[in-house]
């Protein structure tokens, strides 16, 4: 079957995930940027994430070549391009989940590495899917545990993917090549998943600030070379790069790809396959091999500690659908009164049953200065003491640092009554309100001590990874008028919750976040605490950092005040929210049921 692609509807998408770095709470109007910088500056170093993927966990769609490319591609950038081995991070097949290709981007490397005046290079070779694949009419990146009947819990979505580059990759010359097409070939030779029909394309990207080489353009698929062991694309990609002993630049290197890549695919196969470069940068003509002008050590790239696909787990399949329950608030004595500094009364609660106790939190108010973060601990009624556990500071209203000593024990407890020990009880906060007991809040989730155990075990705890975010920078109105749901398809730990109140400028207190499992159970709710939005509008983002643990499924957020959550067309009328978590392995808590 001859592959249709529509890779224009990529770079259209690209650019739209580009434009819409700017959301951040401020999606009242566009954000206006302008070129400060000069146009010609030295590239001080380079960086490369080079990803392949030709097996899958389902193997009904491996390909033949994209893990060769891809370490063809890592050796000429190491061998001759002048990239430093450790500047290179190399994922393929099982290394290239989900987790590991957006924590690489987005959180444990690129952020921690890349600066202002460097060189990114991010290169993927692995199926596309297109937009009709997916319910939600989105394009994505096919990772290697990528579910294709679940695209939107377990695929990279492009939009997603060029918002995390622009937001967390701190250099402004990033070049995003895609050896991958929306193709209808059902053939192991094309890369793309079956689909019917086409995708329509609208317009071509314009104002991205970012250079992307695609594999081929519109009604076109990505083939694989029939005379050796490359993709057609990729082959003639570091052929070109090749000329004038790897000096010759990016835009005569993507001439002679191009040409060739034209002419061997139509005369090996009578159809045309065409790459296509967009680029708004302005400025000198980039030399991919160019010499960094002030190198840097890099991380070694044995430490970034790379997640194992699941298919690489032994794992009990019996258990995958165990039920997760869900974190319980056992105390909760926050007032919102006036309050005082040094507890008079011991800070209590108590359990009825065995529970993994999952959070534990000391409010330290201190006349609006906060406290250096000390520790929490637990003194069970028989003596015996848990902790004490080191907390991490969060700031509140008013961005009062140090305010929230938060920590997350992932301990077992037996039933019995507790008392809260805090370091500093002298910041420690009290009113009439707690009974003039410090204010504390505790967190569990119900089990037998066995559960406890092997729930400590298997929680993951990073990478922490976007896993749905509908906001965006048009102009927003108050009160959805469509709900706001997202789906997994494994266990999430989930640690950040967002929603957005602009209220016209005026924000709005925070209140709680809700999330509610499509079979009626409840998580939270979640009190939130307020961040400015543009123009410094007060409470214009409610945030919660929590820790709960979800099970598979479609669930709906909830918020305190629909009232005044911003909403616009671009959300599709749900109110906007942004969640973020850790994936867990799918036989995760099976034998906590």
């Amino acid at each position: 079957m001859n592959g249709t692609a529509n890779i224009i509807s990529i770079i259209v998408l690209l650019a739209i995930g580009l434009a819409l770095f700017a959301y951040s709470g401020d999606c009242a109007s566009p954000v206006n940027e302008t070129q400060s910088e000069p146009i010609n500056r030295p590239v001080k170093d380079k960086w490369a994430l080079v990803v392949g993927i030709s097996k899958f966990e389902n193997e009904k769609i491996n390909l033949k070549t994209p893990a060769k490319d891809a370490e063809e591609f890592f050796n000429y950038l190491v061998k001759e391009g002048k990239f430093a081995p450790d500047h290179v991070v190399l994922l393929t097949d099982e290394k290239a989940t989900r987790a590991n290709i957006l924590s690489m981007i987005g959180d444990r490397w690129l952020p921690r590495v890349a600066a202002p005046d460097d060189l990114v290079i991010i290169y993927i070779s692995s199926h596309g899917s297109p937009a009709d694949l997916d319910v939600g009419g989105m394009n994505y990146i096919v990772a290697h545990d990528t579910n294709v009947d679940c695209l939107y819990a377990t695929g990279i979505p492009l939009q997603d993917l060029m918002r995390t580059i622009k937001g967390r990759v701190h250099s402004d010359r990033v070049v995003i090549i895609l050896d991958a097409c929306h193709s209808g070939a059902a053939s192991a030779d094309a890369k793309g998943l079956f689909r019917s029909g086409n995708v329509d394309a609208a317009a071509v990207a314009t104002g991205t600030g970012q250079l992307v080489i695609a594999s081929s353009q519109p009604n076109q698929a990505s083939w694989e070379g029939k005379n050796y062991a490359n993709g057609v694309f990729t082959h003639y990609l570091i052929e070109s790069l090749r000329m004038k002993n790897n000096q010759a630049k990016l835009g005569e290197a993507f001439q002679n790809l191009k040409e060739n890549v034209q002419l061997e695919v139509l005369r090996d196969r009578g159809i045309l396959q065409t790459p296509e470069m967009k680029s708004k940068w302005q400025g000198d003509d980039l030399v991919l091999s160019v010499e960094p002008s002030r190198p840097r050590t890099g991380i070694p790239i044995e430490s970034l500690a790379l997640l194992p696909s699941s298919a690489s787990e032994k794992s009990d399949t019996t258990g995958e659908k165990a039920a997760l329950l869900p974190p319980k608030t056992v105390l909760d004595n926050g007032d919102i009164n006036r309050v005082f500094n040094q507890p008079q009364n011991p800070t209590k609660f108590k359990l009825d049953s065995p529970a993994l106790l999952t959070y534990a939190l000391t409010y330290h108010w201190n006349d609006s200065r906060g406290a250096l973060p000390g520790t929490i601990a637990l003194e069970a009624k028989d003596g015996t003491i848990y902790g004490p556990w080191q907390t991490v500071g969060k700031p509140t209203q008013g961005k009062v640092v140090n305010v929230y000593w938060e920590c997350e024990p992932m301990v077992e407890l037996k039933p019995g009554l507790y008392t809260v020990i805090d370091s500093d009880p002298a910041t420690w906060a009290q009113n009439a309100g707690s009974n003039y007991c410090g204010h504390a809040r505790i967190k569990v989730v119900p089990r037998s001590p066995e559960q406890c155990q092997d729930l400590t075990s298997s929680i993951r705890k990073e990478p922490v990874s976007k896993i749905f975010d509908n906001g965006n920078i048009d102009l927003v109105y108050n009160k959805p008028s469509k709900p706001t749901c997202f789906s997994i398809d494994a266990p999430l730990l989930v640690t950040y919750i967002r929603n957005y109140h602009w209220n016209n400028g005026k924000g709005q207190d925070p209140g709680n976040i809700t999330l509610v499992h499509q079979d009626g159970t409840v998580y939270g709710p979640f009190r939130s605490h307020g961040t400015l939005g543009q123009g410094n509008a007060p409470n214009a983002s409610w945030e919660c950092n929590v820790e709960a643990l979800l099970k598979p499924g479609l669930y709906m957020v909830l918020d305190s005040d629909a009232d005044t959550w911003s909403q616009n067309p671009q959300s599709g009328g749900a109110g906007m929210t942004e969640i973020k978590g850790v994936l867990q392995k799918r036989d995760t808590f099976s034998r906590a049921r």
